[in-house]
């Protein structure tokens, strides 16, 4: 009886030895990081009762994800290792958008158009460019490019398009680096957003 549990006990020793070398140790889980939320600006202008709603935002594949885009040249688009993005880059610019827009002092009700609420005017936009380029120096520029429309509902006709874009270099080619310069260049594209929608909007939604 005794070599018998003696027997079972270097068995399952082996066995747990074997296991241990031969299965790989789980990769450390990657580290997260986020866009830094608008900061609240002085009202410029009658307030605006209108219902501005923001809808979501679009992206190509390749950026519709996690992942914390680069691109080594014009043709090629690749990612940071062991980094991601707390959510989707498009619903990060969302986020900032409707941040933007609350932030901004002029509007009196801003909301997403997610809560199904009723909408005097939407926001929709398309992320054509978030990613960290290489292409002409190291460490990179990051670019950000986003295409707003403006529609007035419910018929959805479009009051206004215009496109949004900024570019800032890194300081350095680390990832913190590059993550600062892809939150500068998302707030300096986004800076110019609450004007244009004001401007745009009909003299009959600025009035109180």
């Amino acid at each position: 009886m005794a070599r018998r549990r003696a027997a079972i006990l270097l068995l399952s020793l082996a066995l747990a030895g074997c296991s241990g070398g031969l299965l790989p140790a789980p990769p450390p889980p990657p580290k997260l990081y986020r866009l830094s939320p608008a900061e609240a600006v002085p009202a410029v202008g009658a307030p605006i009762q209108a219902q501005i709603l923001v809808g979501s935002v679009d992206a190509p594949g390749a950026l519709d994800t996690a992942r914390i885009a680069l691109s080594p040249s014009a043709t090629r688009l690749e990612y940071f290792a062991d980094a991601e993005w707390t959510d989707r880059a498009p619903v990060l610019i969302d986020n900032l958008l409707l941040d933007t827009l609350a932030h901004a002092g002029r509007f009196s009700r801003v909301a997403q158009r997610s809560l199904a609420l009723r909408a005097d005017y939407v926001v929709l936009g398309a992320l054509d460019h978030f990613e960290a380029d290489y292409g002409a120096s190291t460490p990179p520029q990051v670019r950000v490019t986003l295409d707003l429309r403006l529609l007035r509902m419910p018929d959805g006709d479009i009051l206004a398009q215009r496109q949004f874009a900024a570019t800032v270099p890194a300081t350095q080619n680390t990832v913190p680096a590059v993550v600062e310069a892809f939150d500068a260049a998302s707030h300096r594209a986004l800076h110019d957003v609450p004007a244009w929608v004001a401007d745009s909007l009909p003299r009959s939604a600025k009035q109180p």
